[in-house]
């Protein structure tokens, strides 16, 4: 990357942080930056895309895990279990990538499932200050699983051979949750002996999804997945040290996300004008609305919510930081035959998804939210739990 470009993005973000308030469409603004700058040429290097996306998925995977408390998806199953729209969307997705496109079984299953993923980094929080405080809790909780959930089946089925599952999955699960488990218990001391406040003390713990990925590393195992492991077991033994965490990833740690964001619009650009096709760009709308209502509509069953709530839940389908991490990283996950096909649908309807949330997240967060309110009495409006997000 030269020394422009670094000056254009610096520049460009600097403007974003003065104006993040007045600004309702940022992610779309960053999508567009990285078309217009890849328009004018510039184009950055697969090992800057790849270390951008490595950075940015190995904090928030460890900040997802760390929000994944388990007495918090408890309280949800009675109204919506996420697996079972994961689980909709993964069928229903897989038939229709096989009736689109000529891939085999195993390829559709590996083109959905980082499409799964919900990304709540998608949505400013001033659209989620609109909701029912419960609605807002329950898209919390399922940004967080889809992601991990998606990823940690994604990494199963790079396994190149059954027998690496040991290094690949089952050490970075151990080493990650020892390591998350001692940080742990070390905040614990560090609260019981009044240490915890001190600012150099909680910045240490920044460290540890970056120092967990880097020790798998060396062992050559899967160290998103030691990540994730650590972050669910730090999230549970020291929960009120996570707010440290959770306020980063809410107010500095999206401009990463931006970032890759303009370097996925980039990339975009130099890839999809020659792979673009009226077939892509039909699957994308199919997937992103119908495949997404059905797992909405089946998931809801029982809940009793608004029709309005459940078309809100199917317009919130972000394809974030997962699919666009995934996508930069193909070519260190994946080696199919059909690989470029595979590529552009994962490619497309990500784009796709970014850019009609972008355009439309402000003002149907804003009718939903007014309509919503002229039944205080809805089951949307019940009371939620103290639940740390």
């Amino acid at each position: 990357m030269s020394i422009n470009e670094i000056a254009l993005y610096s520049f460009f973000f600097l403007i974003l942080s003065w104006g993040s308030k007045r600004l309702p469409f940022i992610p779309l603004l960053c999508l567009l930056m990285g078309i217009v700058s890849g328009a004018l040429g510039a184009k950055p290097d697969l090992e800057t895309l790849q270390l951008t996306a490595k950075i940015a998925l190995t904090f928030f995977l460890f900040v997802d895990g760390a929000k994944l408390h388990i007495p918090k998806i408890l309280h949800y199953q009675s109204v919506r279990l996420p697996t079972i729209g994961i689980l909709i969307t993964l069928i229903l997705g897989m038939g229709l990538v096989k009736i689109f496109f000529p891939l085999t079984l195993q390829e559709a299953f590996v083109v959905t499932l980082p499409l799964l993923a919900l990304d709540g980094k998608v949505v400013p929080p001033a659209f989620s200050s609109l909701l029912p405080p419960r609605i807002s809790q329950m898209l919390n909780v399922e940004g967080a699983f889809t992601g991990i959930f998606a990823f940690f089946i994604l990494s199963l089925v790079h396994l190149p051979h059954p027998f690496h599952f040991f290094i690949g999955i089952f050490f970075p699960i151990i080493a990650g949750s020892v390591v998350g488990y001692i940080c742990g218990l070390v905040g614990k001391t560090a609260q019981e002996c009044g240490w915890a406040e001190n600012h150099l003390f909680r910045g240490a713990f920044f460290l540890i999804p970056f120092a967990i990925f880097s020790f798998c590393d060396l062992f050559h195992a899967n160290g998103f997945i030691g990540v994730i492991a650590a972050g669910l077991t730090f999230g549970h033994t020291t929960r009120s040290l996570c707010d440290s965490f959770f306020d980063l990833s809410r107010r500095q740690a999206p401009f990463l996300f931006y970032l890759l964001l303009i370097f996925f619009g980039g990339f975009s650009l130099h890839i999809l004008p020659s792979a673009l096709t009226i077939t892509l760009i039909f699957f994308a709308i199919i997937f992103l609305a119908v495949v997404r209502f059905f797992a909405v509509f089946i998931s809801f069953q029982k809940s009793g919510f608004q029709w309005k709530t459940l078309g809100y839940f199917t317009f919130f389908s972000p394809k974030g930081l997962i699919p666009i991490a995934t996508t930069l990283l193909f070519t260190e996950y994946f080696s199919f035959p059909n690989e470029s096909l595979m590529l552009s649908i994962v490619l497309t309807t990500t784009l796709f998804s970014l850019l009609i949330h972008s355009l439309f997240a402000y003002p149907v967060s804003m009718t939903y939210a007014g309509s919503i309110r002229h039944y205080p009495d809805a089951p949307e409006h019940l009371p939620t739990i103290s639940l740390p997000m």
